[in-house]
C-alpha cells in the first residue's frame, strides 16, 4: 500500500518525458522536435510527458462531439498539448486549421519544405502524427462553438487546468472554480514544498553538533525554513517553466536561496574540520551535475524522437494518464 502511495506521488509529481516517448505513437514516427515544443508552448520535450500530455486517435478530434470531450479531458488533467495520430489526415485538417492542428511528424516537415513532391513517399512511409495544443483548441472552440463547448465542460473542475487555458474561460463558464489557495494546496507540487520544508527544518540539527559555528541555530532555521519555498519554485521553474525568462529567474533563485544559509554559517564560524567544506563542495557540484544531466537527458531524447524504432508498431490509443 505504502508503495502503491508513493508511485502515485511520483508519477504526479514527476512529467517522465521518457514514458511518453515510449508511446506507440511516438516511437513509431520521426517527430520533429522543435516543432512539437513550438506547438506545446515548451522549451524542452523533457518538459512533455503523460503527465501534461494527451494521446489520442485522430478520429476524436474530427466529430465536435468527441473533439469537446477530448478537450474536456485534457483541461482536467491539466494537459497543454495533445497529439493525434493514426486516422484520416485529410479529415483532421478539414475539421481544424492548419494553425491548430500541426503535422509534426518527420515527413509532415519535409513536405512542408518540399516544392517538388518528393516528400509524397517520405509522408507514406510513417503515420501522420498532428499536435494541438489545448489552449489553442480551447479558444478556436469558444468562438467557433461558444455555447457547445461551454455545454461540453458544464461542471468541469478547473484544479489542474493549466493558467493559459484557465484564462480563457469566460466567467460565465458553468465549471466549478477552484480559488487560487484550492489549486495551490491540491497542486501536484505541494509535495515537494512540504518535503523540502521539513528537510530544511530538520537540516539545522546537525549543525549543532559542529562546535566551530558560533551563530544562532534560530536564525539558521529561520534562513533555511523562508528560503525553502522560493528555493523549490526556483527548482521546479528551473526544470519545467517553459518561458525562458523565468528560467533563468528561477536559476538566480535558486542559486541566491541555495547559498545564503551557507554564508551564514560561514561568517558565524571558524576553523571548522576538513568534512565541512567537503560536504558543501559535494551539494554544489551535484547541482552542476542536475544541469549536466537535463542536458544530456535533451539530446537523447531529441534523437529518440526523430528516430522511428518501431515503425510497424499498430499504435495504441488510450488515453495517458
Amino acid at each position: 500500500m505504502v508503495w502503491r502511495w508513493v508511485r502515485r506521488v511520483a508519477e504526479s509529481l514527476m512529467v517522465s518525458p521518457g514514458a511518453l516517448a515510449a508511446d506507440p505513437l511516438i516511437a513509431g514516427a520521426p517527430i520533429d522536435p522543435d516543432l512539437l515544443c513550438g506547438v506545446a508552448g515548451v522549451q524542452r520535450v523533457a518538459e512533455l510527458g503523460p503527465r501534461n500530455t494527451r494521446v489520442v486517435p485522430i478520429e476524436s478530434l474530427i466529430g465536435p462531439d468527441s473533439r469537446a470531450r477530448v478537450l474536456r479531458e485534457a483541461l482536467e488533467c491539466g494537459a497543454i498539448v495533445v497529439l493525434a495520430g493514426g486516422g484520416d489526415a485529410s479529415e483532421l485538417r478539414a475539421a481544424l486549421p492548419a494553425g491548430i492542428a500541426v503535422r509534426v511528424d518527420g515527413a509532415g516537415a519535409i513536405a512542408r519544405g518540399a516544392s517538388d513532391g518528393s516528400a509524397v513517399g517520405a509522408e507514406a512511409a510513417h503515420p501522420a502524427v498532428y499536435a494541438v495544443n489545448v489552449a489553442v483548441l480551447l479558444r478556436h472552440s469558444l468562438e467557433r462553438d461558444g455555447t457547445a463547448t461551454l455545454r461540453a465542460l458544464a461542471g468541469m473542475s478547473t484544479r489542474r487546468v493549466h493558467r493559459d487555458a484557465l484564462a480563457l474561460l469566460p466567467p460565465s463558464a458553468p465549471v466549478h472554480r477552484e480559488s487560487a489557495l484550492s489549486r495551490a494546496l491540491l497542486h501536484p507540487s505541494l509535495p515537494v514544498y512540504a518535503i523540502v520544508f521539513v528537510y530544511s527544518s530538520l537540516r539545522v540539527l546537525p549543525v549543532a553538533l559542529v562546535r566551530e559555528f558560533h551563530g544562532s541555530l534560530l536564525v539558521l532555521w529561520a534562513i533555511d525554513v523562508v528560503t525553502a519555498v522560493p528555493y523549490t519554485w526556483g527548482v521546479l521553474a528551473m526544470l519545467f517553466d517553459p518561458r525562458g525568462r523565468i528560467r533563468l529567474l528561477a536559476a538566480a533563485t535558486t542559486l541566491v536561496t541555495f547559498v545564503v544559509p551557507y554564508v551564514y554559517f560561514w561568517v558565524n564560524g571558524r576553523g571548522y574540520p576538513p568534512y565541512v567544506p567537503i560536504v558543501i563542495a559535494v551539494l554544489t557540484a551535484s547541482s552542476v551535475i542536475l544541469e549536466a544531466g537535463r542536458y544530456l537527458q535533451e539530446r537523447r531524447l531529441r534523437d529518440r524522437y526523430r528516430t522511428a524504432s518501431t515503425v510497424s508498431a499498430a499504435p495504441s490509443f488510450a488515453v495517458a494518464r
